[in-house]
């Protein structure tokens, strides 16, 4: 059977995020509110995935390049 919540310790790992951050994006209503079963909070995955898909992308402009180490960002490679 798949997946279909996360723990908060398998959410925060997944993410890569402490838990102070993990609850300020939630108190900015900037991240998925968790759900709750009996004491248990978890996450839907499918909730998650959907907020990850509506990130912003790192780098804008041209998403094919992203700056090199020693490269500044919004500068374009010279030849």
């Amino acid at each position: 059977m798949q997946r279909l919540i996360f723990s908060k310790a398998q959410l925060l790992e997944e993410l890569g995020i402490v838990e102070n951050t993990l609850r300020a994006l939630i108190e900015q209503r900037a991240f998925p509110r968790p759900r709750k079963m009996g004491a248990k909070l978890f996450w839907l995955i499918a909730e998650v995935a959907d907020w990850l898909a509506g990130c912003p992308m790192a780098w804008a402009g041209d998403s094919t390049t992203a700056p090199t180490s020693g490269q500044k960002e919004g500068r374009a490679p010279t030849a």
